[in-house]
Parts: structure tokens; C-alpha cells; sequence
């Protein structure tokens, strides 16, 4: 269980993890003077045991000047502060997901997002920056996941200048922990001595409108700085390339916030969201905007299969491990590849008080498999994008061979596989060495979180 949970922070419970990235967690809390949920970004302020004094002045005064920004479009901090080696910044509590949530939605449907829709929240995202930027914010870390949608038609920017928190802490930097999110960094923060400005922002949420758009990013590579380095040099893929019939207004948008060079982006965030407005209710009008779209495939890819039939436990031809419906004639299951014959099951030798195999069950809670779960045996399972793994993720931010589950010594173990983001247990990196898990533990690998279930 995370350190946090079930602790206060000044008058707040910690109730539970909501996401981790970098050194900062997001907690959702309670107050109970007032009686509302809230949530808490908390980031420790201590280093090698040593409190960082500059980093915690940096924090007030960057809290201070987030604090005052005030738009229908930006998530409210109500209050911040320090206690017991974290300093947090406590924000209004939105519990109806995340922009990154709607997009991974929409491809595990098999479609792209509503196009009207997904100008029109950038757009509300775009004048959310304007403000910030008016005010001397700039963000550093616009992506999906820092959109959170209040009604599927409200959207709220949150995270400003938690990069810049961060930044200060000049050992936090000297680790190498990356400022910003390498999907979606603009060229200028690959460069050492690049200039972060406003245009940085501007760039961003281009790579954010190209995903919603196109249903894909624009760059991915194994590792982050790989995908940085695209960034840099790679010409952006043509939208309309991706998405036959795209409105040309809305691929000039996309190009014109992604432009290499900041002095050819737009030059304030206002000037984009007049664009995506005007875009939007063209769609609107021309009524190319409301239908699901289906995903448009890269060449040279496979199509996306359906999804799978789901079959009834126990029944011939239901898959173990998946629980997809097969002919009962196969010898493997056709969305996972499992040895429907059982043979597997021979490595059950474990056994509980009632003489039942114990086993474990994974379930993922977001991401392309959102919902699905996986019952595991006592052998090896591999974890990863590729398709040689037993379970496949396909998710950009997991490695192709990602991290493995085996059974050890009457208990289940996790190790990393040399991940590019890395896997987690209840929010700790998994490195070095296997990691025992626990029923109830929640796993991570890449965006995706994982909930580790045992059953016997």
C-alpha cells in the first residue's frame, strides 16, 4: 500500500493513489471541514534524507502563482502546502476521467473520437493556456492525461507549473528525470539549451489535437529519447494521409502548431482556439463531425480484430487465461494464444488449504484492454507490446518485452524486463530484482495500471 494512504496531509485524508508521473503523486483526499472530495499532487521535498530548502521555497512560490489562475477552463487549486517531508498543492476533485481516458476509449471501439467534439475541448484548452501564458505560466507537460473533462463537453486544464516545481529541485534534475512527457515535447525541450516559452505549449496540444484526429501519435520509439529526437527532426506524418477526407482547416492546424520552428507556430494560444472553433463549426455544419469514425490502419500494419467473443467459464473452447470463446476443436485460443489442451496447468503444484490451485488474476483497469482480465498459472507469464509475449498490451508506452509474472517459493513475483518507462508496484519502480506481489496490489506498466488479484 502507497505510504500516503490513509495519512493526512495538513487538514486532508489521503484516501487513495489516483496516478503517479515523476516524483509527484495524485492522491484523491478528503476535507473534512468542508466536507468535499478534493485532489492532492504531493511531491517529497526531502533527498538523500536532506530537506531541499530551495525546493520547498520554489514550490510556494510557484503554488502562489498557480493559485491565481483563475478560468472556467483551468482546474481550481484550493490550497497548498508542506507536512512531513511533501509538499502538495490541493486541486478541485473532477471525477469524470480524463481526455487520455476518452482516446483510449474510442481505439479500444475501434474508432476515432467525434471530430467537432475534439476541436472543441482543444479549443477550451487553448484559452486555458492563454490565461496561463497571460499570466507568466507556462505549462511544459500539455498532454491528454493533464485534461480533465468535468461533462463530456468541459474540459479542465490541470498540473500548471508542476514542471517548473519540479525544476527547481536541482537534484530531482541531476537524476535524470525527464521535465514534460517525451510524446508530446516540443523540439526546443529536446535541446539542452532550448527556450521554453508560451510556443512550447502551443506545440503540445498540436500533438494532442494529431491524436485525436488521427487516433495515433505522431512519433513513438522504444526508448524517450528516441521519440524526442523525432520530434526534433522528423517531418510531422500528414494527417489527412491517416484520416482520407480530414478538412484541410483542421491539417493546417495540426502542421501550423507543430512547426519545427516557434516562430511559424501559432504565437498565442487565443489565435489557435479561434482556428479550432471556426474548424468546429464547420463540422458541425458539413456534419462530418458526429458520426464514429472508423480507425484508419498505418500502411503496412494489420487491421485491428474485433473484439473478442466472450465465452462461458468452464465450457469447452473457453480460453483459461483470457476468457475468450474458441472452436472447442482448437488447440489455442485465438486472442491469446493460450494451450487450451491444459497442459499448462501441470505447473499448478501449489495449492491452497482447500486443495484448489492457487493462481492469480491480472485486470486492466485503462488503456486499449481497459476491462479485460487475465487468469495466470503458476508459470511464466511475459508482459509486453510485442506479440510474442503470452500477454499483449498494445500500448506505445510498454516495451515490447515489458515485464514477466512467475510463481516462486509459494508466492508471485514481478521483474522488469529492462522496460523503457518502467513497471511499478503500488507506485515503487520494480528494479534490480523480482518484486513479491500481494493481493490487491496495483501494478503499472508504461500508462497502464494493473490490479494483481489472487484466487484459489
Amino acid at each position: 500500500m502507497d505510504e500516503l494512504v490513509g495519512q493526512s496531509l495538513g487538514q486532508y485524508e489521503v484516501r487513495g493513489l489516483i496516478g503517479q508521473g515523476g516524483m509527484a503523486r495524485v492522491y484523491k483526499g478528503y476535507q473534512k471541514s468542508l466536507a468535499r472530495d478534493v485532489a492532492i499532487k504531493a511531491i517529497p521535498t526531502q533527498v538523500d534524507d536532506r530537506r531541499d530548502n530551495e525546493f520547498a521555497q520554489r514550490f510556494t512560490t510557484e503554488a502562489r502563482l498557480i493559485a491565481r489562475l483563475t478560468h472556467p477552463n483551468i482546474v481550481t487549486v484550493h490550497d497548498y502546502g508542506e507536512d512531513e517531508g511533501w509538499a502538495f498543492i490541493v486541486m478541485e476533485y473532477i471525477g469524470g476521467g480524463t481526455l487520455r481516458d476518452r482516446i483510449m476509449r474510442a481505439d479500444t471501439e475501434r474508432r476515432r473520437m467525434d471530430l467537432a467534439l475534439a476541436l472543441e475541448l482543444l479549443a477550451q484548452a487553448a484559452l486555458a493556456l492563454e490565461c496561463a501564458h497571460d499570466n507568466g505560466v507556462v505549462h511544459r507537460d500539455v498532454k491528454p492525461a493533464n485534461m480533465l473533462l468535468r461533462t463530456e463537453e468541459h474540459l479542465l486544464l490541470s498540473d500548471f507549473g508542476i514542471a517548473a516545481i519540479l525544476e527547481a529541485n536541482r537534484a530531482f534534475t541531476r537524476s535524470g528525470a525527464n521535465i514534460g512527457t517525451p510524446q508530446y515535447m516540443a523540439p526546443e525541450q529536446g535541446m539542452p539549451n532550448g527556450v521554453i516559452d508560451a510556443r512550447t505549449d502551443i506545440y503540445a496540444l498540436g500533438t494532442v489535437l494529431f491524436q485525436c484526429v488521427t487516433g495515433q501519435l505522431p512519433f513513438m520509439a522504444d526508448a524517450p529519447m528516441g521519440i524526442v529526437f523525432k520530434h526534433m527532426h522528423d517531418q510531422v506524418p500528414r494527417p489527412a494521409a491517416l484520416v482520407p477526407g480530414l478538412p484541410p482547416r483542421v491539417e493546417h492546424i495540426i502542421l501550423r502548431a507543430m512547426e519545427k520552428n516557434p516562430n511559424a507556430r501559432f504565437q498565442r494560444a487565443r489565435e489557435m482556439a479561434d482556428q479550432l472553433r471556426e474548424a468546429a463549426l464547420e463540422v458541425r455544419r458539413g456534419g462530418g463531425g458526429r458520426a464514429a469514425q472508423p480507425t484508419v490502419r498505418r500502411e503496412g500494419a494489420p487491421a485491428p480484430l474485433p473484439a473478442p467473443a466472450r465465452g462461458i467459464p468452464g465450457a469447452p473452447g473457453t480460453c483459461l487465461r483470457c476468457g475468450a470463446g474458441n472452436d472447442p476443436r482448437n488447440r489455442f485460443c485465438t486472442t491469446c494464444g493460450y494451450d487450451l489442451s491444459g497442459s499448462r496447468a501441470q505447473s499448478d503444484r501449489y495449492l491452497t488449504p482447500g486443495g484448489v490451485p492457487l493462481r492469480c488474476r491480472i485486470v486492466l483497469r485503462n488503456g486499449p484492454l481497459a476491462g479485460q482480465a487475465f487468469l495466470l498459472h503458476q508459470d511464466v507469464t511475459t508482459l509486453g507490446r510485442g506479440a510474442g509475449n503470452d500477454v499483449t498490451i498494445p500500448d506505445g508506452t510498454i516495451s515490447r518485452a515489458h515485464a514477466r509474472l512467475f510463481f516462486a517459493k509459494r508466492q508471485w513475483l514481478i521483474e522488469d524486463l529492462g522496460s523503457s518507462n518502467g513497471t511499478f508496484v503500488n507506485g515503487q519502480r520494480v528494479a534490480g530484482r523480482p518484486v513479491p506481489l500481494k493481493h490487491g496490489d496495483e501494478l503499472r506498466l508504461g500508462d497502464d495500471f494493473l490490479l494483481f488479484e489472487l484466487v484459489g
